[in-house]
């Protein structure tokens, strides 16, 4: 008999319920994530003795390859959880150069232990066959009649008579075989030869019947994974690796762009195929036969992304003029590939299929706003057998804004729902070349990281692959299925503080911490408040200009990453938030009370405040029809601002005049309407290296703040009105800025940059 665990453990203030996966504190739930709550399970549980650090790992993410940083981290993560302050070992005591023990009192819980009976499961299998034979005596008459059949029909050899058969099979024993004396020997034989090979052929198609279970479950796809590092620059942004395995293609970040490289998996041979250039390298993937690489360009200052072919062994890149998508999905022949095309003025888009040299393009499906297949990343794959492609649709409805993998039928273009599961952030999309299911780069959940799932086709549950602190952003496999390539990224972002203009040595750091550290906002008082995932959500944080009193502000905020403003009077903060499952924007006041949602749109992002204290300025539309609207501050109606496409606003420190981002002629432009009537006043070229939304106005409003970067290099410059060439106002020679605040008296600069380690990984089936 055994006792099963108990359901609760109690220690010092505090309580894990395992069975609703809980822990209580001070009578109060603390967030933890899974990883940090498996970790303090298996403590207590062997806190009668030291447990190494590579037996914690090998117990926590068992069958997967993770760093040892990531114990570290955990560890942290409860000591912060349990309230223990620095320097302080109430409950979780490090051994130097032998790993960690629980040494607080602990105490089992409110459940009784339930008792059960030992469940013992052997691979063999245990029959029992009974067989019953009645003999009449009368003169001249014989008659054997079968009166019971306990598990299968089996007679054996023995003596005549009533006779019992018992098989059972015990692990490293025979068959044991008991049988009864039957008196009619002659009359007994034949049938027990039939029942005994009957039973025999039984006992084997059991046998085969479990074996072919246990080869099936242990054939599950990726269930165990081996991790190993291709690259080691830390600055790779995509990957992609020839059907047979042994070659991969990656793209470099470098100084003066983005490279393209070749490898021989398993050696240090590098060769570049492509020198830098000044343009984000967005699809890569070899045909199906490995002898070209397909990759895309988006240079800066264009509006359309640019398809290249190139040969596997290098040479001249040859352009395909006739494909007006971001990335391309090959069938499995080779012969034809697959792709999103977008027609923003129709608010449609459309999944086409063509031939490998872009002829004979063929509409299969269309989606129209706000329902759309998704353009913006490798999320298009073809299945193996050629009839199916998976592809990604988002949803911007009114209750929920998420994605989903739908099939299109390519010769009818039906559709039908893959995964029942809604998906965030969607990276990456591949087929297994089995047909057994789809690999996944995606986050399952809001505010989420990126991990690698598997998905099984035709049906059943997601599965995640991956489980640790980086994120994974692509997906590529090889030929026989067996292994894929990803790009392994971790980052830590910093927010620095320096004078506007000021030499980049001249900036200081006031803030490290792995997750994303914008957007961020300066108050008029000079402290500094922003987006920050520390508590293992999405809220928002303040602090003083020196990163003291530092104070949470928001809670389940789920605050997204697309903008945040605060009123010129420093009374109000308004943001977008996912809390009703889509972004809309909400507000609350300077010390995080009195949360009200302004907005309820498929899509509301990037807000930007009015000096007046009484108007917000967004965004609304994020993949097409992007349109400017306005929404009083103290709630109410929202109104349309613009009629044509414009995303990324930013209102004049006088309130007079809007900036936003638009396309026309296939160029970038800054334009300028009007506040009171939306009338366009100015139009201007946007400097080439422009990335990313965080556009603000000088002091004096005589110029546009934007972020340019160059390869892995990101800073603020400054575009004059008047037609002057743009300059840089800061200098910093390395990581990429992900967003800045200007003070209100302008004379300080806040930034958020990222240092960012991200490489070529190959993840195998570890069978």
């Amino acid at each position: 008999m055994k006792e099963l665990a108990t359901n609760t453990y109690t220690f010092a203030e505090c309580e894990l319920d395992l069975t609703r996966r809980l822990l209580l504190r001070a009578q109060r739930s603390v967030p933890l994530n899974a990883k940090a709550f498996d970790l303090l399970v298996v403590l207590i549980e062997n806190r009668e003795r030291v447990i190494a650090k590579e037996e914690l790992m090998e117990l926590v993410w068992r069958d997967q390859f993770v760093e040892e940083a990531n114990l570290a981290v955990q560890i942290s993560t409860l000591r912060k959880a349990l309230g223990e302050k620095k320097g302080e070992h109430r409950y979780i005591v490090t051994v130097p150069g032998r790993g960690y023990r629980f040494v607080a009192e602990v105490q089992n819980g409110r459940a009784k232990p339930d008792i059960v009976p030992d469940i013992v499961i052997e691979t063999h299998t245990t029959s029992h066959v009974l067989m019953e034979e009645e003999v009449l005596t009368e003169p001249e008459t014989k008659s054997v009649i079968d009166t019971d059949w306990a598990a299968a029909r089996a007679i054996g050899s023995g003596e005549s008579g009533l006779a019992a058969y018992n098989f059972d099979v015990r692990p490293n024993q025979a068959a044991v075989v008991d049988i009864a004396p039957f008196r009619n020997e002659a009359a007994r034989r034949p049938r027990l030869r039939y029942a005994l090979a009957v039973a025999s052929l039984m006992c084997l198609g059991l046998a085969f019947g479990i074996y072919y279970l246990n080869v099936t479950k242990s054939a599950e796809p990726f269930e165990k994974i081996k991790l190993t590092r291709l690259t080691n620059t830390g600055k790779v942004s995509g990957v992609a690796v020839s059907p047979d395995g042994k070659y991969i293609a990656y793209v470099l970040g470098e100084s003066e762009g983005n490279s393209l490289w070749m490898q021989q998996v398993g050696t240090a041979n590098n060769v570049r195929l492509l020198p830098p250039v000044k343009a984000q390298v967005w699809d890569l993937t070899f045909t199906p036969d490995g002898s070209h690489i397909f990759y895309s360009l988006f240079a800066y200052g264009n509006a359309n992304v640019e398809f290249f072919r190139i040969s596997s062994l290098g040479g001249i890149s040859e352009t395909l003029p006739n494909i007006k998508a971001s990335f391309i999905a090959f069938a499995p022949d080779g012969k034809r590939i697959a792709y999103v095309q977008s027609d923003s003025p129709a608010g449609q888009n459309y999944l086409v299929i063509a031939d490998a040299d872009s002829t004979n393009q063929q509409t299969i499906a269309r989606k129209t706003q706000p329902n759309t297949f998704e353009s913006n990343a490798p999320v298009v794959a073809w299945s193996p057998d050629a009839e199916t492609i998976a592809c990604l649709v988002n949803h911007f409805e009114a209750e929920a804004s998420y994605s989903s993998i739908v099939g299109i039928n390519i010769r009818d273009g039906s559709e039908k729902l893959l995964s029942e599961q809604r998906w965030y952030d969607v990276f990456g999309i591949e087929w297994l070349k089995n047909g057994s299911g789809l690999l996944i780069s995606a986050s399952d959940k809001l505010s989420g990281g990126n991990q690698i799932h598997f998905l099984p086709y035709p049906k059943g549950a997601a599965r995640q692959i991956t489980n640790d602190l980086n994120q994974y952003d692509s997906l590529n496999t090889t030929a026989d299925g067996e292994s894929f390539v990803s790009i392994e990224t971790n980052t830590v972002n910093g927010i620095y503080i320096g004078e506007a203009g000021a030499d980049a040595n001249d900036f200081a750091e006031i803030l490290s911490e792995t997750g994303s550290l914008h957007p961020l906002v300066w108050t008029p008082d000079g402290k500094i408040i922003y987006r920050s995932n520390k508590d293992g959500g999405a809220n928002l944080w303040t602090m003083d200009a020196d990163g003291g009193n530092r104070r949470q502000l928001t809670a389940n905020a789920q605050v997204d990453a697309r903008g945040l403003c605060i009123s010129p009077d420093g009374k109000f903060l308004v943001f977008g938030s996912w809390r009703n499952g889509k972004s809309n924007l909400w507000r609350i006041t300077a010390d995080g009370g009195n949360l009200t949602q302004l907005t309820n749109g498929e899509v509301d992002v990037y807000p930007s405040c009015a000096p007046d204290n009484r108007t917000i300025v967004y965004q609304k539309g994020l993949l097409t029809r992007q349109m400017l609207w306005t929404v009083p501050l103290a709630g109410g109606e929202s109104v349309q601002l613009t009629e044509f496409n414009a995303k990324w606003c930013a209102v004049s420190n006088d309130g007079s005049r809007i900036s936003y981002f638009f396309i026309a002629d296939d160029k970038w432009r800054f334009g300028i309407i009007s506040s009171a009537d939306g009338s366009i006043l100015q139009r201007l070229e946007v400097p080439t290296t422009l990335n990313g939304p965080s556009t603000h106005w000088s002091p004096d409003d005589q110029s546009l703040l934007f972020v340019s970067t160059v390869g892995n290099r990101g800073n603020v410059w400054s575009l004059p009105l008047n037609g002057s060439p743009a300059k840089p106002i800061t200098n910093f020679a390395s990581q990429l800025l992900s967003g800045f605040s200007l003070s209100a008296d302008g004379k300080h600069l806040a930034v958020s940059r990222a240092s960012t380690t991200s490489d070529a990984v190959l993840i195998s089936n570890a069978r």
